[in-house]
């Protein structure tokens, strides 16, 4: 049987115990409450701990649709800085020791999310069949199948394989033009965006807007606008309100003294380090292992990935200019970490 512990929803602002109802994770579901730090609290309900990434996908979708659903609850008259999908403390003691570790960040961070919401928005092309009409009009390609339909040997495999490749190269140009249309138009409604990985080369954009509740309204309009102006050519899908899930998230990591001393020996690192000699460290090891820079290194995948795992914690555990990794020094640490937009410049992409 599973160890039961505390799954955690997200960080409120609150002083004080809240029942919120009978609405988490589990089956029949469970009670959602609040456990509080001075004047924050986390939103949690009692649930088994779970390994999510070696359960059935069908579980973990159910689980993956409760937290959202939560979540969206809690919207109703809070603020909520949301947990990454799959957080469980042991019990109410560690999520008290998460909400005091990460105090001065949640607060930082809820001040900045106050009367913020996130909308996401896709774009796709509405006729498939009338785009490809139209890329078959360019120059480039109807001079391409002009000469392999022109050859007497008939279309070869790879002349085929070219033609599908131009049309791929065009349409994806076509999509971040318009993407960037798109874009240009809607972000003037926005306080911040980032985009997401479109699933197929129908789709132009696939991004979440944050913006303040009372602009939804601005916001919604804009997207009419567009609307109109592409004459149905395009289907806009908007979702939301939501919490910003894409633009802050809270990650928690536990960290022990075996993790900690398996990373200092990993980089070669003695008992006394700096976070200077973390980074020389890494530098060293990854010019002999990394890929791109020895061209021996084909099998190392296993061992580079290793390093930067090694090379992330220390730096996460290091906060000061020097810190002890002895046994007696090392203590089982909480590190909370809240992943903003800001730091991810590559989900910005047009």
């Amino acid at each position: 049987m599973s160890e039961k512990g505390k799954y955690i929803y997200g960080i409120i602002q609150a002083n004080g115990k809240i029942n919120i109802g009978a609405i988490g994770l589990g089956d029949p579901k469970s009670e959602v409450y609040t456990v509080t730090h001075l004047d924050i609290s986390a939103v949690v309900s009692d649930s088994p701990i779970t390994a999510y990434h070696s359960m059935l996908k069908d579980k973990v979708v159910k689980d993956l649709f409760c937290h959202q659903s939560v979540i969206e609850k809690i919207m109703d008259n809070h603020t909520i800085v949301p947990m990454k999908f799959g957080t469980f403390a042991e019990g109410e003691e560690e999520v008290a020791e998460i909400l005091k570790t990460g105090y001065e960040e949640f607060k930082e961070t809820l001040g900045w999310m106050n009367d913020k919401i996130e909308l996401d928005v896709v774009a796709l092309w509405n006729n498939k069949e009338a785009i490809f009409k139209e890329l078959a009009l360019e120059n480039e390609i109807k001079e391409f199948k002009e000469k392999i339909i022109s050859n007497p040997a008939g279309p070869q495999l790879e002349d085929r394989i070219s033609l599908g490749r131009l049309v791929e190269t065009s349409l994806k140009k076509r999509n971040l033009k318009q993407a960037r249309e798109i874009l240009c138009a809607l972000k003037e409604k926005a306080f911040d965006f980032c985009s997401h990985d479109t699933l197929d080369n129908m789709m132009i954009i696939n991004c979440s807007f944050l913006l303040e509740a009372k602009g939804e309204k601005d916001f919604d309009e804009k997207l009419n606008e567009l609307d109109k102006r592409y004459q149905k050519g395009i289907n806009f899908r908007c979702v939301g309100p939501l919490p910003p899930y894409s633009f802050s998230t809270v990650e928690v990591k536990k960290i022990g003294f075996d993790a900690i001393d398996q990373a200092r020996k990993l980089l070669g690192l003695g008992e006394e380090i700096t976070p200077s000699e973390i980074k020389r460290a890494h530098r060293r090891l990854v010019f002999k292992y990394h890929p791109d820079k020895n061209p021996q290194a084909n099998s190392f995948d296993k061992e580079f990935n290793e390093l930067t795992q090694a090379y992330k914690l220390l730096l996460e555990y290091c906060q000061s200019e020097r810190c002890s990794l002895q046994k007696e020094e090392v203590k089982d640490s909480i590190l909370v970490k809240i992943v903003k937009i800001s730091d991810d410049p590559e989900r910005k992409r047009y």
